[in-house]
């Protein structure tokens, strides 16, 4: 009897989609999947599915089948603080003309970062709006960096060493309650690798040193 599976993914347009599928294997529902244009993230055995009735434990195959990942959900959003204009700021004092120092003003404004269950979102632009994401799976490391005015402050940066060809090397620049985004991020990163079966990679070495 076919075993009803069904299958997370993203869409053409990467929203999350949910799809329903019998099928003999959970690789084959996968492939069913793909064949309908979804980018498949986890396959997991619908509770309900009347094959359970004859294998009250069924075993879930596939690259993907062996662990099971839910729909993406947004854990962690924020903007960078004002405070990274603060020498901009200053600047508007001596020789910086005042447009300029406007225009920083909106381009901090206009940046929003969102961490979901499955990817790092970085949105940008005052006028036109530009998307990045890393998927959390390409994230091998993070390191949290706060001066004494960022502690006093309560804002902090995260640096993330990833296999992202785009951002090898992210700085998430003076935000708040950065310890706990750092966390939040570390708990997807490794949810996430455990989901899709994804070795750690290595430690990368950045710029400013290696990461602890």
């Amino acid at each position: 009897m076919p075993t009803r599976y069904i299958v997370h993914g993203t869409d053409a347009s990467s929203k999350p989609v949910q799809k329903i599928f019998e099928a003999d294997t959970a690789a084959q529902a996968e492939q069913m999947a793909g064949r309908l244009g979804v980018r498949v993230i986890g396959v997991e055995v619908d509770p309900s599915s009347p094959s359970l009735e004859a294998s009250p434990s069924p075993v879930i195959d596939g690259p993907r089948g062996s662990r099971t990942l839910g729909p993406e959900t947004t854990v962690w959003s924020g903007t960078p603080s004002q405070w990274v204009n603060f020498w901009w700021f200053v600047s508007c004092l001596l020789i910086i003309p005042i447009p300029y120092v406007i225009w920083k003003f909106l381009d901090v404004r206009n940046q929003r970062l969102t961490l979901t269950t499955q990817r790092l979102r970085i949105e940008e632009g005052v006028f036109t709006k530009r998307v990045d994401e890393i998927e959390l799976y390409r994230i091998k490391d993070t390191q949290l960096k706060q001066s004494l005015i960022d502690r006093v402050l309560g804002l902090g940066t995260v640096e993330i060493a990833s296999s992202d060809e785009t951002n090898p090397v992210l700085h998430i620049k003076s935000i708040r309650n950065a310890r706990e985004m750092r966390e939040q991020l570390r708990q997807c990163v490794e949810k996430l690798r455990l989901a899709r079966g994804v070795r750690e990679l290595d430690f990368a070495t950045m710029q400013t040193g290696e990461l602890h």
